[in-house]
């Protein structure tokens, strides 16, 4: 009779390079656990279709186990059909790891009963609390699975202080499914009865138990190679966002895919570039409007970065144009086949003429050593400013805004004031962000 279990796929190639699946079947001695998720047995047709319904059932609660890594909130749905599958109270995933000679939970989701008594379970099973968290040997001496009996001795006196905190908290017995993890931490499926059940977990619950372990480990690693690519996401918008360039991803067809902060405000308030009812990228000039989506759709299809960048002057010339740059993005680079690449984008880097950098007098002051005046003086040669316009500006004489320019330049270590101001147009607080 074949052996009944949680199949495992693995994708192989074959000699002909095409993809086939392999399923691995993990063992289980006898389906009991697994007759839970689809019912008893009666007859050779029953049984049939129990399994039938409990394979269904099982491919529902791995669908709905590899959908958590999207959504958290999914996890208490597969740990309530674990509750089912092991008619017990509680269900809990959770990573401990040692610290300083005492378990901690690094991470943990509930069922939904247990997360509705989340307060009171906290009272009396928070780490610092809780006596399986405090013994020593109920680590080192773990093993795949583990019920109480095998962490404390009889007449030890924190298995007193346990029960009474099972009690309080409305569980029942304890059976635990661990599986070590890098750094010295554990995956631990964590099961409890009901108070007023007092059978022991079947050996069949225990390999079910242990099935269910490599499944829960690969969906937390997924969530958690999620996370990590959310969170340098996040904090790569927050690095653009504060550039003062305004940066944007196109579609062929003009149309904005993504933009920075400054690239938002600047179509929000602009008389030059908007977008039409269509969302695609418009200018108050048709020629122009022409001439900047065949820039996009040039640079979107050029998948391999072979063409030139194309700079374009936007609204009427001079010194009030918006300036936009069009570059293709190399999507041959990225890490995945073709079957799974988008549509094609262009790169858009807007400048607005109108935007003028701030030179703070602290960061020059730690920058090249210059006082809050002299810092003053050097913003303003920057921007075009003359001595003498300054002079009237900041209501000092001529001469001690010469004095100040020959202190700048010295500091600075400048013969010229166009190298003083060409230094400062290339130093890193010119360039900060906004």
């Amino acid at each position: 009779m074949h052996q009944v279990g949680i199949p495992a796929p693995h994708v192989t190639c074959t000699s002909d390079s095409r993809l086939t699946e392999r399923r691995e079947v993990l063992p289980l001695s006898a389906p009991t656990g697994l007759e839970r998720l689809g019912g008893a047995r009666s007859s050779a047709t029953s049984r049939l279709v129990c399994r039938a319904v409990r394979m269904f059932r099982i491919n529902q609660l791995l669908l709905d186990l590899y959908s958590c890594p999207t959504g958290r909130g999914r996890w208490p749905v597969v740990l309530d059909q674990l509750c089912t599958a092991f008619q017990v109270e509680s269900a809990v995933v959770q990573i401990i790891q040692p610290v300083k000679g005492q378990l901690r939970s690094r991470w943990m989701v509930r069922d939904s009963r247990s997360e509705a008594a989340r307060a009171v379970h906290d009272t009396y099973f928070s780490d610092d609390v809780n006596p399986r968290m405090r013994v020593r040997r109920a680590y080192s001496a773990w093993q795949s699975i583990t019920r109480d009996s095998d962490i404390f001795d009889p007449d030890d006196p924190l298995l007193t202080d346990l029960n009474t905190r099972l009690a309080a908290a409305g569980l029942g017995r304890y059976l635990g499914a661990r599986t070590p993890i890098a750094n010295d931490a554990a995956l631990t499926l964590v099961l409890h009865r009901r108070p007023n059940d007092q059978r022991d977990f079947s050996k069949r619950e225990e390999n079910l138990a242990l099935e269910l372990l490599p499944h829960l480990q690969q969906a937390i690693q997924l969530a958690g190679t999620l996370f990590d690519a959310q969170r340098e996401t996040h904090y790569l918008h927050e690095t653009v966002d504060h550039l003062r360039l305004g940066l944007m991803t196109c579609t062929a067809d003009a149309s904005p895919h993504w933009s920075n902060s400054t690239a938002q405000r600047f179509l929000k308030r602009s008389e030059i570039l908007w977008q039409n009812a269509d969302r695609q990228l418009t200018t108050n000039s048709a020629r122009q409007t022409i001439a900047l989506r065949a820039a996009i759709a040039r640079a979107a299809e050029d998948r391999n970065g072979v063409r030139d960048s194309q700079v374009l002057m936007l609204g009427n010339a001079g010194a009030n144009a918006l300036q936009v740059r069009v570059q293709a993005l190399e999507s041959t680079a990225m890490p995945m086949s073709v079957s799974f690449q988008g549509e094609p984008r262009a790169l858009l880097v807007l400048i607005d003429p109108n935007s003028r950098p701030h030179l703070p007098a602290d960061l020059l002051k730690q920058l090249f050593g210059l006082s809050p005046a002299e810092s003053r003086l050097a913003s303003a040669l920057c921007f075009g400013s003359t001595l003498n316009e300054y002079a009237t500006h900041a209501g000092v004489a001529v001469s001690t805004v010469r004095y100040q320019l020959k202190q700048i330049m010295a500091k600075m270590e400048v013969s010229k004031q166009s190298q003083l101001v060409q230094r400062l147009c290339t130093s890193i607080v010119f360039r900060m962000p906004a």
